[in-house]
């Protein structure tokens, strides 16, 4: 796997040498037919992902930092220096990181040849948090290579820059997206899924994808966050946003706030899971009596989401009822949207992704119902594993190794250069968990 990671380096002997010296010569010859491959413009640099050349600190980071929630991707080479030691460590010792920083282990993978790759996330909010946690510390060096996308790319460049002392490379927000979900589907097991069936009220059975199986191109990429946005793939070197959606997760949850009252995204959802919808919504079967077959309608086909209550007291219904409908609104809806985009662009593929549907499988289900029944089960509904992450895995995979003088603690040795230190790379920045 090392030519998928794209890195290689050499042991030396530490003895008599400092712990910087030490990890300096660890990473200080690579491989003369290394490749690199960075992107200039969005759409490129898809064909053969790799994860950057490990840095003298051993690690690379990426990071996604939202409106809401900051997401991180570590990753530690296989050959761990000082510096990486200590923070694997930090992050081993415990889950939880201040108040909001929390550790996803089930997320966690390690690539064949050893590299490691880990997952932390916190609330955007406690981020100046994290920097003084990461401070206090010392969990990160001035030669850790970072990138970051998101909005937070730009909020926070000035306060990684002052206080850590680290450059800033951004990464564009979609070019993150695309690289960190397609280095999944083509490097790491048990990625990409499909239901085993099509039904939304059966128990979801997810089937996995070989790695590289995953998406066949054309395809449509449907990212559900707080809106929807929809990307067709063209190739893995071509791809354009088309079009997307307003009704997303965060219209879920802002009516379920109004409908139910609820204060969590779990407590909404398991409200949702033990409702009937069927008492909410007009259903074809309750205006014709049964199916309407000169049209194709089905009996339970939805003729008005929550039309019921135009015809009965509020009273009738429970918030568990409301909250199925709701959910079922939206979810039909971006398989519907889905659907219709996937007819102009006839795709052999569509692929759900967004923290809409992390740790969501009932909204997953319902949306593979909604799209394999519009096309007659002749689109292929792909879901994604490590929802959320992409974008900071995609951000690592772009990050630049900081350059010999922007680095003020590297030796003042006339040593050689570092192939590494001499890449088109600006300066790094790490920022793992937040103790936030």
């Amino acid at each position: 796997m090392g030519a998928v990671l794209g890195y290689a380096y050499h042991a030396s002997s530490s003895q008599g040498k400092s712990d910087e010296d030490e990890d300096e010569d660890k990473f200080s010859s690579y491989s003369q037919t290394r490749i690199y491959r960075r992107a200039s413009a969005p759409s490129e640099c898809l064909e053969e992902l790799v994860i950057p050349s490990f840095p003298k600190s051993g690690v690379v980071i990426g990071m996604d930092i939202g409106g809401t929630l900051a997401k991180i991707a570590i990753c530690f080479s296989p050959q761990q220096t000082k510096m990486a030691s200590k923070l694997k460590a930090f992050l081993d010792s415990q889950d939880r990181y201040g108040e909001t920083g929390r550790r996803d282990k089930k997320y966690d993978f390690q690539l064949e040849d050893g590299a490691a790759v880990v997952f932390v996330k916190f609330e955007s909010s406690r981020t100046l948090d994290g920097i003084e946690l990461i401070k206090q510390n010392k969990l990160i060096s001035v030669q850790t290579s970072v990138a970051c996308t998101g909005g937070g790319a730009v909020k926070f460049n000035s306060a990684f820059q002052n206080q850590l002392r680290l450059g800033w490379h951004e990464v564009d927000e979609m070019q993150a997206l695309v690289s960190g979900i397609t280095f999944l589907i083509q490097h790491v097991p048990k990625s990409i899924f499909a239901f085993d069936h099509s039904s939304e009220d059966a128990v979801a059975t997810k089937k996995y994808l070989k790695v590289g199986e995953g998406s066949r191109y054309p395809c449509l990429l449907v990212n559900v966050g707080s809106g929807v946005s929809i990307l067709h793939l063209e190739s893995r070197t071509k791809y354009r946003r088309v079009g997307g959606s307003s009704s997303g997760g965060a219209t879920f949850f802002g009516l379920a706030k109004i409908i139910s009252e609820c204060k969590t995204w779990k407590e909404a959802l398991d409200l949702a899971r033990n409702g009937d919808s069927k008492k909410v919504d007009l259903l074809v079967g309750d205006i014709y009596g049964g199916h309407y077959t000169k049209l194709g309608l089905k009996a339970d086909t939805i003729a008005a989401y929550f039309g019921k209550l135009a015809r009965i007291d509020r009273e009738q219904v429970t918030k568990e009822d409301l909250m199925a409908a709701l959910l079922k609104l939206i979810t039909y809806t971006i398989g519907n949207t889905a659907f219709l985009y996937a007819r102009i662009y006839a795709p052999k593929d569509v692929i759900f992704t967004g923290n809409f549907l992390r740790d969501n499988d009932l909204a997953k289900s319902k949306i593979n119902f909604m799209v394999r029944r519009l096309s007659e089960g002749k689109i292929n509904t792909l879901f994604m594993e490590r929802e959320g992450y992409y974008g900071a895995l995609g951000a690592m995979l772009h990050a630049k190794h900081p350059k010999e003088e922007d680095c003020p603690r590297s030796r003042d040795s006339g040593d050689a250069k570092s192939p590494v230190l001499e890449t088109k790379g600006d300066r790094p920045e790490p920022k793992l968990e937040a103790g936030c």
